[in-house]
């Protein structure tokens, strides 16, 4: 009979040793508040603007972040919204404008950029896409104007501009054309008219 009222005992100490924390601002409003466990974030944490709006929503494990994160613009409209395990941002995050508008959107893998990232003008329109490897830029990458029309297209190898890249007008219209390595110029570039005609062009 003992053993069982320690045992029991053992598993409801954790429970009653938390308590709430909260920091606030010298005009005595709350900065945040959530729960701790002895000097340890555990559990959903909010912030708060000096004026008292959600500044973020934060989730934590053992005093790291571990969970859905939620950042917010002084106006209330979402910021941001990300995943974190064990201290480290990773899977899906969507990132907005202060109008609601999405600005980007990917995913993380062990707190580096991974895979495709959507890019948006402020107009709702794409922006450019991305491809990333141990968060550098690595593969096919477009980029478009707020009207739609591509203005860049070419590669990236581990972070450097690598291969053959096409730079386009404001009006979608062929400019320039070449190839590169490691980041750098190589080879032949050309100059196109407004007829398409091309000329080699001089880089420097």
């Amino acid at each position: 009979m003992i053993v069982k009222v320690i045992a029991c005992l053992l598993l409801i100490v954790p429970i009653y040793a938390q308590e709430k924390g909260t920091t606030l601002y010298s005009n005595g409003k709350i900065r945040s508040e959530g729960m701790l466990d002895g000097t340890q974030k555990v559990g959903e944490w909010k912030y708060f603007y000096p004026d008292g709006t959600r500044m973020a929503v934060e989730n934590f494990k053992d005093g790291i972040l571990d969970g859905d994160v939620t950042y917010f613009f002084s106006n209330g409209s979402i910021q941001g919204q990300e995943h974190w395990k064990m201290g480290t941002i990773n899977d899906s995050s969507k990132y907005y404008y202060p109008d609601g508008k999405i600005e980007k959107f990917g995913r993380y893998e062990k707190g580096q950029y991974d895979g495709q990232w959507k890019y948006f003008h402020t107009n709702g329109t794409v922006e450019r896409i991305l491809y990333y490897h141990d968060g550098l830029p690595n593969g096919v990458v477009n980029v478009y104007n707020e009207q739609g029309k591509l203005l860049q297209t070419g590669s990236y190898l581990q972070g450097k501009e690598d291969g053959h890249w096409e730079f386009y007008t404001e009006e979608g219209q062929l400019n320039y054309s070449g190839d590169y390595k490691n980041g750098g110029r190589i080879g032949e570039w050309f100059e196109y008219d407004r007829r398409g005609r091309k000329k080699p062009w001089k880089y420097k």
